[in-house]
């Protein structure tokens, strides 16, 4: 099964206000890949039952409590993101590979930790509270994927969304290409039935076709970041058992742009007629040159959370820790615009539009979190951990901005969060870490993770397999949809993370940490058109047979990291 990144313009009639929210967007909002620290980062984040550093916190409260002295740190770093993107015309046969190579300064840590002692026998020997921000996942990912069409157009594919509506009744993707001269009326004025610039028409059954080769092109581009500004408190009691509590406040930051551009290879074969009277009576002919299509998002979005964890020493140097975090509860705002453009060779008929701005508001409950631990050290020599990460990606719901559903019926997510639930389940992670200290001062690292795709696809009636993208077709029934349903099973899709650090520490209060990390992300499959692809369409507008292109899309990120810390 493939798992594909839809146009989530392809869901328009299916939500309640903005287009953007379905399980795909709910789960990339939600979902972790901790920076932290440069040695965090280095142990492939198997802090758990570790702590004793800032970058440690955001997973376990409790490793606070562990230093026995107070710290400043900052960590700025680089983050080199490359991504492969191969275009299918077809959704079969891919093309060669273009890498899209971006770099980009972060700050992925900065914090500071007070430590106070106790001044009397207690079994309480110290206390820390601190103030530090984490970045918890980074969305660079820039892609452009390039090919040849002679099946199905980006045009026609908006022209077949329009069906049956007037221009004051499209939405907004359809409206800036009809005020952009992309798609027209084919027939009378109020015939409803629209044809794209780069269609041919004839009196056939199958009245609507590609007369040429469109080169194509399909832009992705993704950036922002999240990150957790967290306020914790630590104990530690009688150097053997630690625990701790934080409140995040998790802040995050994304945008997308998609731009989809055609140009036919030889513009004597996409002739246009345009009528240039009301009557429809006057008929100036030219070639259709080129068009493009844009959207972007822009999205914010800040939350709540809070955090418990303990770490135990049962030996002196066995270590087992825990922790485990409350679900998010996010309040997203989003800001979305269409364009469109198209030139003609009599540049008369060139268009250019730009939709109203779109504006949404809501609310979004993101995944608890559970992490588990153990590592064993030996003080002077070195260290190894392992943690397992859970994440239940089940419960994602959407709300309306300020809604009580205990005293109101009406729930216009209901049936969104129904697929939600159905479709996405648990991610597995897990990490490693070992240090060895070759001389007191330094210390050298390595470490490793992956976690497992919490989503599901499903067996239908006759063997195939549903995605969550294909069951919009249900949204009005979601109890029919869910016993359509055969059994279920997870995505085989895996990000592998491969990290190695050294670490300096001075004689006084200073030490400095280095990490370089690879991390993979799994193979996905965007989908460009918004409407789907139409390979051909009959006299009355209505699809004959389909056909999609897919990009897929291989992603890299390389970060070096460089923390810069002081104890006191």
């Amino acid at each position: 099964m493939k798992k594909i990144l839809t146009a989530l313009a392809a869901l328009t009639a299916f939500c309640s206000a903005a287009f953007a929210q379905d399980s795909y967007y709910a789960e990339m909002l939600s979902r972790n890949n901790y920076y932290g620290t440069a040695r965090s980062v280095a142990l492939g984040n198997a802090m758990t039952a570790l702590g004793g550093d800032l970058g440690s916190i955001g997973i376990n409260p409790a490793g606070s409590a562990v230093a026995g002295y107070g710290q400043f740190t900052i960590t700025p770093s680089l983050l080199f993101s490359s991504t492969g993107a191969s275009y299918s015309p077809d959704g079969q046969n891919y093309g060669g590979v273009y890498k899209t190579p971006h770099t980009k300064f972060n700050l992925p840590n900065i914090g500071l930790m007070l430590t106070m002692f106790s001044d009397y026998e207690s079994s309480l020997r110290s206390m820390t509270m601190g103030f530090v921000a984490n970045t918890t996942n980074s969305f660079l990912n820039y892609s452009t994927g390039r090919g040849y069409n002679s099946t199905n157009s980006f045009l026609g594919s908006l022209a077949a969304g329009a069906l049956g509506m007037g221009p004051d009744d499209m939405p907004r993707d359809l409206y800036a290409a009809y005020c952009a001269n992309q798609i027209g009326e084919y027939g009378p004025v109020g015939s409803r039935v629209y044809a794209g610039a780069n269609e041919r028409i004839n009196d056939a059954e199958t009245y609507s076709f590609i007369p040429g080769e469109l080169d194509q092109a399909a832009v992705y581009n993704t950036y922002g970041s999240k990150t957790d500004l967290l306020f914790n408190i630590g104990f530690n009691m009688e150097d053997r058992f630690y625990f701790g509590f934080n409140l995040g406040v998790p802040t995050l930051r994304y945008s997308r742009q998609e731009v989809f551009t055609e140009v036919p290879r030889e513009p004597g074969q996409f002739p246009v007629i345009f009528y240039t009277d009301d009557e429809g009576t006057t008929k100036v002919s030219t070639n259709y040159a080129n068009s493009s299509n844009s959207y972007t998002l822009n999205t914010t979005a800040t939350g709540v959370n809070a955090k418990f964890g303990f770490i135990a020493l049962p030996t002196e140097h066995l270590r087992i820790g825990a922790a485990i975090q409350t679900p998010t509860m996010y309040t997203v705002s989003e800001r979305w615009q269409y364009g469109a453009s198209t030139t003609y060779e009599d540049h008369s008929f060139d268009g250019n539009w730009k939709s109203s701005i779109g504006e949404a508001s809501y609310n979004l409950r993101s995944p608890y979190i559970v992490d588990a631990g153990i590592a064993y050290t030996l003080p002077g020599i070195g260290l190894f951990s392992v943690d397992y990460e859970l994440t239940d990606y089940s419960i994602m719901e959407y709300r309306d901005e300020g809604a009580d559903y205990y005293f109101s019926s009406v729930d216009n997510w209901a049936t969104t969060n129904v697929v939600n639930k159905t479709f996405c389940g648990v991610s597995h992670s897990v990490r490693a870490g070992i240090e060895v200290k070759p001389i007191p001062a330094v210390s050298v690292r390595a470490g490793y993770s992956f976690v497992s795709d919490p989503e599901k696809y499903y067996e239908n009636l006759s063997g195939g397999g549903i995605v969550t993208a294909e069951t919009v077709q249900f949204l009005g029934n979601s109890t029919a949809f869910r016993q359509q349903l055969g059994e279920g099973h997870y995505f085989k899709n895996f990000t592998h993370a491969v990290s190695l650090g050294a670490g300096y520490s001075s004689s006084g209060s200073f030490f400095a940490d280095l990490a370089l990390r690879l991390t993979a992300f799994p193979t996905t499959y965007y989908a460009p058109y918004y409407y789907g692809a139409y390979e051909a369409r009959n006299k009355d507008g209505l699809v004959v047979s389909t056909n999609a292109p897919l990009e897929r899309l291989d992603r890299s990120v390389f970060d070096v990291l460089l923390t810069l810390g002081w104890r006191f």
